[in-house]
């Protein structure tokens, strides 16, 4: 190998390294969200949040993606066949604002999982809601020196599981407050980012009650049928 093909193949047809510190995230909220997830205690729900997330997220982590395998016995060697699809969990870290308002948003989501809500006020307090409900889709996009979608990947059915500390101290020059999310998802896929750019589409903050297009046309979500709370059997979360 050349430097010289080396150097064509980089900087030729203005292709370029990716870099780590290009990126944007798009977090949509729960599908049943105002409907019989009801809304966020904490009203960190409001409009124009999804907007905020994407500038406050400090690092993302794009999880990984393994094969399990087993080992296959038949006449003469013993080779692995792929008999799992196994993926790790998803972690972000946020800046928080001055009104703490990404604290605000995922306490809300992970406590409204546990019947915590504003409305409706039937709902008994600390009762599972059902999985269809308070999951939703994370967008993770790479992005090129432009600004532009380089790429784009999915967690499909997403959704926090924890929610990390933040840590006070005394001091002479105060730091930036931060918090880890931890997220739990179905699988990832690459998706299609058409039309995306880092200027986020303002009045579409909250993505309530639908599925994303390209989700409609595979089918993903609505084809699942995972109602029953945690997404086995059991009783209702009402």
């Amino acid at each position: 190998m050349r430097i010289s093909d080396f150097n064509k193949i980089v900087q030729g047809n203005d292709m370029d390294l990716a870099r780590d510190n290009l990126y944007s995230i798009e977090v949509y909220m729960p599908r049943g969200h105002g409907g019989r997830f009801g809304k966020f205690y904490t009203g960190g729900d409001e409009a124009g949040i999804r907007e905020k997330l994407s500038y406050m997220a400090k690092t993302v982590t794009l999880p990984s993606k393994a094969l399990g395998t087993i080992p296959a016995k038949r006449f003469g060697p013993v080779y692995k066949v792929a008999n799992d699809l196994i993926l790790d969990t998803a972690s972000m870290t946020f800046m928080c604002s001055a009104d703490y308002k990404e604290h605000l948003f995922f306490d809300g989501w992970i406590s409204g999982i546990m019947g915590q809500i504003k409305n409706p006020k039937t709902r008994q307090e600390y009762t599972l809601s059902y999985y269809n409900d308070y999951v939703g889709q994370v967008n993770i996009i790479p992005l090129d020196r432009q600004g532009t979608a380089a790429a784009q990947v999915t967690l499909m059915d997403a959704y926090p599981t924890n929610v990390g500390p933040i840590e006070f101290a005394w001091g002479d020059a105060g730091e930036v407050a931060t918090f880890t999310v931890e997220w739990s998802f179905y699988d990832w896929n690459h998706t299609q980012p058409a039309g995306w750019s880092a200027d986020i589409d303002k009045n579409n903050d909250d993505f309530i009650g639908s599925d994303p297009a390209w989700m409609q046309e595979f089918g993903l979500w609505k084809n699942r049928d995972r109602e029953a709370p945690g997404g086995g059997g059991g009783g209702g979360g009402w």
